[in-house]
């Protein structure tokens, strides 16, 4: 006889129906936009009533920004697994921007441009992708300074202070480029070689003669 399988708590199944929803929800811009993406489509994708979608996001700004919110952060998890499993000796700079690109020429890019895009308009989604962005490059600034501590070759101000946004600056074109299929202005291996080539100049000069 098998045995029955324990209840959920109250807890796991309000988590449950949460992550559901911010799955469908994320899938639902990536396939859609932000105009086709209604609440009535990621309850239906979801599998639950409007009033259950509701009572978790009473506002569609709140549902968009936690969405994308969660897949960035699965996304920073997923760096940082990656980056800990680099091996000793290797390139960390050049094989952390390949990893950032991964992480920009990816479905979360796309998710993240078409809120950056109806925010302008829209002062509720706005204050919540702003304050989407500003958590997470304040993570991405702390992993930052994990991978590339003062004591350990990267004392330059300039590195320490610009590196990684100028680094989300040059990803952030280069994905933007690419967001009509079957177009690429830009040979984005090249452009990343040469910028890779860039920062570990600047990272021999900055060493103490």
């Amino acid at each position: 006889m098998t045995p029955a399988r324990p209840r959920r708590t109250q807890a796991e199944r309000t988590a449950a129906t949460r992550g559901a929803l911010l799955d469908a929800t994320f899938d639902s811009i990536v396939e859609l936009g932000y105009g086709a993406t209604t609440t009535t489509e990621v309850a239906h994708r979801a599998g639950v009533s409007l009033g259950a979608l509701l009572h978790h996001f009473p506002t569609k700004a709140e549902l968009l920004s936690a969405a994308v919110g969660h897949a960035f952060d699965r996304r920073l998890e997923e760096f940082r697994k990656a980056v800990a499993g680099l091996e000793p000796g290797a390139d960390k700079l050049g094989a952390v921007l390949d990893l950032l690109w991964s992480m920009f020429s990816g479905p979360t890019f796309k998710a993240c441009v078409e809120l950056w895009v109806a925010a302008r308009t829209d002062p509720d989604l706005a204050r919540a992708v702003v304050g989407i962005d500003r958590e997470f490059m304040a993570s991405s600034q702390e992993i930052f300074a994990e991978l590339f501590p003062a004591d350990d070759g990267f004392a330059d101000p300039t590195f320490q202070r610009l590196g990684l946004t100028m680094a989300y600056a040059l990803l952030d074109g280069l994905a933007f480029s690419r967001l009509i299929d079957g177009y690429q202005p830009y040979d984005t291996g090249e452009v990343l070689e040469a910028f890779k080539a860039m920062a570990h100049l600047v990272l021999a000069l900055s060493q103490p003669q």
